[in-house]
């Protein structure tokens, strides 16, 4: 079984905020309702003021929902991951800073046989795209039974600024390693209709693992150099 190590997470930080906020918007309408039902109202247009905090109320509702769902996707393969033979490290919500930008990675993995960036998505539906597209296609059926279509970022470059990042940040430290980095979609309610040559798009926790264990280093790994990575994404 390999070993996890949870990190800062910045998504569940930024969830928790919204749904404060949503919360205390609410306060002001529900005891204008209370003060309303009691007798108590204001004059003419300003009746309408609770609306405006209920309104930002639902807005931040939708946040924190869209927030959630990444957090269970990136729980989902947290969980998968926790899978992995022994041996094998995993670092959550990992953060670097080198001169060429800063990046938070949702799983870095690392095995004798290298290190691995896992970029999650949560999305449902039916994605299309290529690894060179600006943006890729979500298709999906709404609660009604309407279909519908929306653009979202292209996760495959985004893992690979991601793995540039990573790769600097290691040679700062005299540490001389091959990154590789994959696009895991972790709700089983997602169908993935994309091209990919240089980074795989998964879709299932056992391809997933196998993906990790199969691979072959281009080069020889330096067991030693696999051990100062581990211990400086401990302190990252």
């Amino acid at each position: 079984m390999a070993v996890i190590h949870k990190g800062h997470n910045q998504l569940e930080e930024k969830a928790n905020m919204y749904l404060t906020l949503s919360i205390i918007c609410w306060v002001f309408p529900i005891l204008y309702f209370y003060a309303f039902i009691q007798g108590f109202s204001f004059d003419g247009i300003f009746h309408l003021l609770p609306i405006i905090p209920a309104w930002m109320s639902v807005l931040f509702w939708r946040q924190y929902t869209r927030l959630k769902s990444g957090i269970q996707g990136e729980k989902q393969t947290g969980n998968a991951l926790r899978g992995l033979p022994d041996g094998y490290e995993v670092f959550t919500s990992v953060r670097v800073s080198t001169y060429d930008g800063n990046a938070e990675m949702d799983h870095v993995i690392i095995g004798d046989n290298g290190i691995f960036i896992v970029e999650v998505k949560n999305h449902k539906g039916t994605i299309v795209g290529s690894e060179e597209d600006g943006s890729w296609t979500q298709h999906k059926v709404g609660r009604k039974g309407g279909e519908y279509s929306k653009q979202m970022g292209n996760p495959v470059k985004q893992v690979r600024r991601q793995v540039f990042l990573l790769s600097s940040y290691l040679k700062q430290h005299n540490i001389r390693l091959w990154v590789e980095g994959a696009v895991f979609f972790s709700n089983p309610k997602t169908f993935v209709d994309v091209i990919t040559d240089r980074n795989p798009v998964i879709t299932t926790p056992s391809e997933l693992n196998r993906y990790l264990t199969s691979y072959v280093p281009r080069k020889k790994v330096n067991p030693a150099d696999i051990e100062k990575a581990k211990k400086l994404l401990m302190t990252s």
